[in-house]
């Protein structure tokens, strides 16, 4: 029974594949004329099996309809997951990295009245002291694609768009913007990065190997300590041993602020891969990965999932 059920799946499978294919008007080298829908072709044997006229030896068929079945039989294959493989994977193609420790500088800014430009006054801020490192990442993607076809594959269209995010400062990178200013805040800025390039062909067993366009991404951190000086207090305590007490000196005319450290980062959320090919009438005929699976849950082709959309799912 259940042997049964299995062939009846399979044989209405087989109906329904044939059904959605458009049947075509054939003609052999007389020039008679064959309605009939394609149904498989064997590149091996050169025939090709037709839905009610059974198989027939493709050099049968005119030079044209020759070229069709080919063209037909190159998008099956490359349609099928078992025989046109896709594999993806992430690299990382370059870092920098760059880091000093700095005295920052405080700029105050003057306007005089009957000139148009302000006069600037840069101060060195000694009672500060600064570490700034800075990271660059350039992070991509390499799909690999194999033709296990026993025929080529040719004019691959391989289409990428790297999806990925930039944390940018709220506020300009400043030391005294204000002593309520809140340093550490950041804005998301999504990015998308798109690629397209084709293949002429890939042949049977050949492996090609292509790449995404590159994420640059930026870690900035920023470390601000006031510099503390030290006296000692000739207070003796109850029972008569002397104490050292510190104390913290304040920076004249700026006021008393706390240390503080602020960082901007960048990360890549992914990448979509669609790879195409023509298919006899001219329509592209689109096969897609995306890496990691879960990709499609932030963004899609077009671009990220707006909030509302994210709510929804």
């Amino acid at each position: 029974m259940y042997r049964l059920l299995s062939i009846l799946i399979l044989a209405a499978a087989v109906s329904s594949a044939t059904a959605q294919e458009e049947a075509r008007t054939f003609k052999n080298l007389e020039g008679k004329t064959l309605t009939d829908t394609i149904v498989k072709y064997d590149f091996e044997a050169k025939e090709v099996t037709l839905d009610k006229s059974g198989k027939v030896p493709l050099a049968t068929f005119s030079a044209e309809d020759q070229a069709y079945i080919l063209h037909w039989n190159q998008v099956e294959g490359f349609r099928s997951t078992m025989r046109f493989k896709m594999e993806v994977k992430k690299s990382e193609w370059a870092s920098m990295k760059h880091e000093q420790n700095v005295t920052p500088v405080y700029m105050d800014a003057i306007q005089i009245p009957g000139k148009k430009n302000p006069n600037h006054h840069v101060i060195l801020v000694d009672d500060y002291e600064e570490y700034n490192a800075v990271y660059l990442q350039a992070e991509g993607y390499e799909i690999k694609l194999r033709n296990q076809n026993f025929f080529p594959i040719e004019n691959i269209v391989v289409e990428s768009k790297v999806y990925y995010e930039q944390e940018l400062y709220l506020l300009t990178d400043s030391l005294f913007v204000s002593s309520e200013s809140e340093y550490y805040d950041t804005v998301v800025t999504n990015k998308v990065r798109f690629l397209s390039e084709t293949i002429p062909i890939i042949m049977p067993r050949e492996e090609v190997f292509m790449n995404s366009e590159s994420a640059i991404t930026v870690d900035h951190q920023v470390e601000r300590n006031a510099l503390i000086s030290t006296s000692e207090s000739d207070e003796e305590d109850e029972e008569g041993d002397e104490e050292d007490e510190e104390e913290e000196e304040t920076i004249e005319g700026f006021g008393d602020w706390d240390d503080h450290g602020r960082r901007r980062k960048g990360r890549v959320h992914g990448v979509w891969f669609r790879i195409g090919v023509k298919d006899p009438a001219g329509e592209m005929v689109w096969r897609e990965i995306t890496s990691p699976s879960s990709l499609d849950r932030k963004v899609n082709w077009e671009g990220f999932l707006s909030d509302q959309e994210d709510d929804e799912e």
